[in-house]
Order: C-alpha cells, then sequence, then structure tokens
C-alpha cells in the first residue's frame, strides 16, 4: 500500500484576537469581538467576552461596582442573541454548495449511498441548497477521513459520508488516522450488512457449507485471493471469519474502495468478493445475472432491540438476503462446532461494528446546534418523501436508521471492545500483518 496522507492532518488552530480599543467605548467593543468570533464560526461568542475583557483592569473594576452585574448580564444576554441568531441565519442554505465528503471511489456503497440521498437531502434542506458528492479515496477512507478533519467548515456545508472502513481504522487506532469521528456532529446512523461471495469458477454453486470450506481448503492459498483497502479497515472482519473456518486468504492490499474491487473481481484477478446488502443488490446485478458470482453467507442482522438471535436461538438473517444464512450459522453448519469461544466472540464484534456502523453521515466539530438540527430534521423529512419511500428498498433496505443525537451514542457503544477482544484483534493483526495496534 503506497498511499502517503501524512500531509493532510492539519489541524488549524484559531487566535482570536481582541479588537478592543477601550474598555469606555463598552457598546462598540462587545459588537465588534462578536463579530470577529462568529467570522471563525466560533463556540458561543460569551465565553470569549468574559474572558478576553476580564484581563482589563478597567474592566474588574466596572465589575467589582454596582455597575458590573448589569454590564455582565447584558453582555451574556446580548451573546445569547447573537448566537441564536447565527444559528438560525447558518440554518439556511439559500445560494450555498453542500460537500459530501466520500472517503472512496466512485461505484462502491457509500458512494451510491450518498448520490442515492443527494436529491432529497437537496429538496429538504432549508434555501434548497446544490450538492456535490466529493470523492476523496484513499487508506481505506483514512485520506478523506483526515481532508474532511482539516478543511471542512463548521457552517453545515461540509458533511462527511462515513463508511464502516473508516470506522474501523478509527476504532483499531491506524497511526494514520488523524480524525476523532466521536467529536465530530452526529445527523444518521444507517446500519446494513454484507454479502459475500465467489467467483463461479471456485465451483461452490449448489454445495452445503461444510462442502463448500471444504472445497476451498482443499486448494492452494493463490486461489482464494481477496481485494481490500487496509488490514485495520473493514477488511479485518472478512479476514478474521475466514480464518475461524481454517481458511487464510491471499490478498492483495491498496484498493480504494469497492467499486474498483467489483472491477477486478469481475475480470477474475479475485476469487473472493464482498459488498454491503443494499450494495451488492443495487451495484452488481450483473453479476447475478451473468452468473459470476455464488453467494456464500452475509453477516446476518439484529433486531430492533439489537438481539442477532430470535427467541427460538436461531441467529438472524439479513432481511435484504434472507435465504442467505448468517455467518454464525455458515460456521455452525460448516464446521460442527457452537459459535462460541474467544475468537468467535471478538470476530462476532467486529461483525457487530460492521453492520451498526456501517455508513454514517456527519458534521463537523463545533457545527452550531441550529445548523445540526436543520440537517437531522431534513434528514427526517427525507426519509418521509413520498418518492424517497418508494425507493426505501433499495436506499436504507429495512434497517433502522437512527437520525440526531443518539446516533453518536449508538456510535459509542458500537465502537467499545471489551480486554478480551482487543486481546484477541491485536493478536491476529500481529500474527498475520505484523501489525501492532495502540487500542
Amino acid at each position: 500500500m503506497t498511499s502517503n496522507i501524512s500531509g493532510l492532518a492539519i489541524e488549524s488552530k484559531y487566535v482570536y484576537t481582541s479588537a478592543f480599543g477601550g474598555i469606555l467605548n463598552f457598546g462598540p467593543l462587545i459588537h465588534t469581538y462578536v463579530q470577529t468570533d462568529a467570522s471563525f464560526g466560533g463556540t458561543s461568542p460569551s465565553g470569549h467576552l468574559t474572558t478576553e475583557l476580564g484581563r482589563t483592569p478597567m474592566f474588574k473594576k466596572l465589575l467589582s461596582g454596582r455597575v458590573g452585574p448589569a454590564l455582565a448580564v447584558s453582555a451574556f444576554a446580548l451573546s445569547l442573541g447573537l448566537t441564536a441568531a447565527n444559528e438560525a441565519k447558518a440554518a439556511d442554505f439559500t445560494g450555498k454548495r453542500i460537500r459530501v465528503i466520500v472517503p472512496f471511489n466512485e461505484g462502491g456503497g457509500t458512494d451510491s449511498l450518498a448520490r442515492f440521498l443527494q436529491p432529497f437531502l437537496e429538496r429538504h434542506l432549508p434555501g434548497k441548497p446544490k450538492i456535490l458528492v466529493v470523492n476523496k479515496p484513499g487508506a481505506g477512507g483514512i485520506v478523506g477521513g483526515n481532508y474532511f478533519q482539516s478543511r471542512a467548515k463548521k457552517d453545515g456545508t461540509w458533511v462527511m459520508a462515513v463508511s464502516i472502513s473508516t470506522v474501523m481504522n478509527y476504532v483499531l487506532g491506524d497511526p494514520r488516522v488523524k480524525f476523532d469521528i466521536l467529536k465530530w456532529e452526529p445527523i444518521a446512523l444507517l446500519p446494513r450488512s454484507a454479502v459475500i461471495y465467489a467467483r463461479k469458477e471456485l465451483g461452490l454453486k449448489g454445495l452445503s457449507p461444510k462442502e463448500q470450506v471444504a472445497k476451498l481448503a482443499a486448494m492452494p492459498k493463490s486461489a482464494r485471493v481477496m481485494g481490500g483497502k487496509t488490514p485495520t479497515s473493514t477488511d479485518i472482519n472478512y479476514r478474521a471469519a475466514f480464518s475461524l473456518l481454517g481458511l487464510e486468504l491471499k490478498n492483495v492490499w491498496g484498493m480504494k474502495g469497492n467499486g474498483p474491487m467489483a472491477l477486478a473481481f469481475e475480470r477474475g484477478e479475485f476469487t473472493l468478493m464482498y459488498d454491503n446488502s443494499l450494495s451488492y443488490m443495487n451495484n452488481r446485478k450483473h453479476f447475478r445475472k451473468s452468473g459470476i458470482a455464488v453467494e456464500m453467507f452475509t453477516w446476518g442482522a439484529p433486531d430492533k432491540d439489537g438481539n442477532w438471535k430470535d427467541k427460538n436461538g436461531k441467529w438472524r438473517r439479513d432481511t435484504t438476503w434472507p435465504k442467505l444464512p448468517s455467518f454464525f450459522e455458515y460456521y455452525e453448519a460448516a464446521t460442527g462446532k457452537k459459535f462460541e469461544g474467544a475468537a468467535a466472540q471478538a470476530t462476532q464484534k467486529l461483525t457487530k461494528i460492521g453492520v451498526g456502523a456501517n455508513k454514517a453521515y456527519l458534521l463537523q466539530t463545533g457545527t452550531p446546534g441550529g445548523t445540526v438540527k436543520a440537517w437531522r430534521d431534513s434528514f427526517k423529512k427525507a426519509m418521509a418523501d413520498p418518492e424517497f419511500i418508494k425507493k426505501k428498498d433499495r436506499i436504507i433496505g429495512a434497517y433502522a436508521v437512527t437520525v440526531g443525537a443518539a446516533a453518536g451514542k449508538a456510535m459509542q457503544e458500537i465502537f467499545a471492545l471489551n480486554k478480551a477482544e482487543k486481546a484477541y484483534i491485536k493478536q491476529y493483526l500481529k500474527s498475520r500483518y505484523d501489525l501492532d495496534l495502540n487500542i
């Protein structure tokens, strides 16, 4: 993998310079300072106002006298009013151009979702702005994530379309990651499962899970070829799953998304491939029609309460592909063993992250609350749009979408790894790819 992204992690540090000329010119001073602060799209001016003015001896005298409390209250009230006004203004995107950053090439699941949502968000965002989908591929979503972190404005005109590969690189502590997903402002979290499939030449069609695994195991490793972005992206999920089945893969790293990977699969360069469930349904129809793809299993999917098994103890299947076994039942059928133990539990945790946090829309840290609310409200309106509802099965499937602050809370819970899970994942990546994780 040759992606060089070190130059993209630029931390923008704003130095606020006081514009005050003298404390006696109090009214204009507050006005000037608040304008300076607002020009950076900064936080509430009140905090900066108290800090900066508090450094001047004359202001301290004023606060210590009878007029101090009144001035402080007036300044605070003014700052609140200006903050509210700024937030209301920021929520109007009339004449604006919105950038949705997709950290992968065209043709993958994240790109397809962004382009599906594009016309509906244009219709329902305040001011009906033009939305551009901007592809910034590289290093399993790290290049795009770092680009967004260093460049994105806080006015709601930049949105990050996060994919599970971006998430996994973040969760597993890739040192090139210079962003913090949990500090971005969440708009929506869109879960989805995945379909794992093989080239027809491997001869797996019509075989049981046990027969498929036995046939793959009898082949040389060079016949089991899968592309990938980085070992710490979502690709670790698939490698860990095949390892549980006793199958190690020949890996081709450095791919810039599932679009290029699918092209390589179509050319016969890769013999194993995966796509998220909806991308496989929408973008790989020609694979199924031509017969070059043989589906093996999905990740399955939990119910709305997060249960991966039904009341009878059976593993739940992906509702988009109900005829395909989940990996967990595939494993049990192929090996004759229960899906349990440290390796199994760690692999399932990776799967839970992969399904639960598969796609997300987020705004830059520090985006005003009114702007964040406008985006969340518009997302809800888009999903309630009659035209969207007609296409819902293609866009989001039967998965439950979480909009608002609850999306951030859900990500925190999904991302958390316990001690045993961390230990297994660290050992897995060290033994196979000589990677030392800092998790």
